[in-house]
């Protein structure tokens, strides 16, 4: 019996949202394209959602150093990346408080909590989740396990009795149907090389369901 529904964040909740013409734009008065800039911030990004860099100054300073500019914008950046790419739409958040009329429902992000938590509070939705695991909390990225047992400590539950919506079969999915979570694919069809790959996944590590449309979700959840 499912007792939690467990959601990724990205591209999963939140719309796929192009922000790079914006970053550009704020790029250029120090001669930098986004070719040169976006590696490094990727980069310093990866070690800030695992813990390894502990606030926004302390990434700020090393992405200074790193491309030779002073006084680039860091913080108007993070903010177009954490407003404009991680708002949850209303449509999702009515599919979550539903959801929540029945079951547990928490939030699994590679993401930096901080930056999760300035969002949420912005929106208005704070408590929309009863239990947020973030990568930079916990000091390890999905698909470590440890996130997923830390998880079903967190809402004491067994695995079997928790299910995780994701669109990304490969980060997501497989380590979680591993350690017994039951899987909901959110399969948003043939984009690029990677989706095209991700049905060869699905072929050799096949998910409990899938999805084309989070609506959807009630459905399936009743047949678990």
């Amino acid at each position: 019996m499912i007792k939690v529904v467990l959601f990724d964040l990205g591209h999963t909740l939140t719309k796929t949202v192009d922000v790079r013409k914006k970053i550009e734009a704020l790029l250029i008065p120090y001669n930098l394209s986004w070719e040169e800039f976006y590696p490094h911030w990727r980069n310093f990004y990866y070690l800030r959602s695992t813990g390894k860099i502990s606030n926004d100054k302390e990434m700020f300073l090393l992405l200074e150093k790193v491309l030779g500019r002073k006084n680039i914008p860091f913080r108007k950046i993070r903010d177009i990346i954490i407003f404009e790419s991680h708002i949850i739409p209303k449509e999702n958040i009515k599919i979550i408080k539903e959801l929540k009329r029945k079951y547990k429902v928490g939030l699994i992000t590679n993401f930096v909590y901080e930056w999760i938590k300035k969002v949420f509070r912005s929106e208005g939705i704070d408590n929309l989740f009863d239990i947020l695991i973030a990568s930079s909390k916990m000091g390890v990225r999905k698909p470590t396990p440890k996130v997923f047992y830390i998880t079903l400590k967190s809402f004491l539950i067994k695995p079997a009795e928790a299910v995780f919506v994701s669109d990304d079969l490969y980060s997501d999915l497989i380590c979680a149907k591993g350690c017994g979570i039951k899987t909901i694919w959110l399969d948003k069809g043939i984009k690029n090389r990677w989706d095209k790959q991700e049905r060869k996944i699905a072929e050799l590590f096949p998910p409990d369901a899938i999805i084309k449309n989070l609506k959807e979700i009630t459905s399936v959840l009743k047949r678990m």
